[in-house]
């Protein structure tokens, strides 16, 4: 069975400038290729799962979310990185009320998990908010905070890293 990182997209993958959707505005994180590239060779696979409420207040559309993840994923692919699949959540619950693919909910790993056969209790749940924490703490599966101070943090991750490359170092022996 293949392992599986899931990870958060913005302020994971690259810098969350709030409700990021325009290409322009794209700009990957320091670690990011060569963290990504490590876990890579050491087998893993890449799920990205990600809250887009910029969709429900109509800051941006699907398409553009969409655009956008696939130029975050030909990015990565010229340094021989393949993310297999975005998931996102495009509802908020002001909004939209409640859903069951916002994160912390599970909705969107239910998904992945039926798509992908993956071992949640084998794979690594990458966020740098709570909620990335909690829906990796609800799957059962391994989290992995990436502190980068920019948001306030009360749920306790099995470990903190400063970017991917540095994830890696703390799990490569796992």
């Amino acid at each position: 069975m293949e392992k599986y990182l899931i990870l958060d997209r913005d302020g994971v993958l690259i810098k969350d400038k709030g409700y990021v959707h325009k290409i322009k505005d794209l700009e990957l994180l320091p670690g990011v290729v060569e963290g990504l590239q490590k876990f890579r060779d050491a087998g893993y696979k890449f799920i990205v799962i990600s809250n887009q409420a910029g969709i429900a207040r109509g800051l941006y559309t699907r398409r553009d979310a969409e655009r956008f993840n696939n130029k975050l994923k030909a990015i990565l692919a010229s340094d021989g990185i393949v993310l297999e699949k975005f998931y996102y959540c495009e509802h908020h619950p002001d909004i939209n009320g409640r859903c069951n693919c916002r994160k912390p909910a599970t909705g969107l790993v239910t998904k992945a998990v039926e798509e992908f056969e993956i071992n949640l209790s084998d794979a690594c749940f990458i966020g740098d908010k709570d909620c990335d924490i909690e829906l990796g703490k609800n799957c059962g599966g391994i989290t992995v905070l990436i502190d980068s101070g920019q948001y306030p943090n009360s749920v306790q991750p099995d470990f903190k890293a400063k970017n991917l490359e540095h994830a890696f170092e703390l799990l490569k022996n796992r």
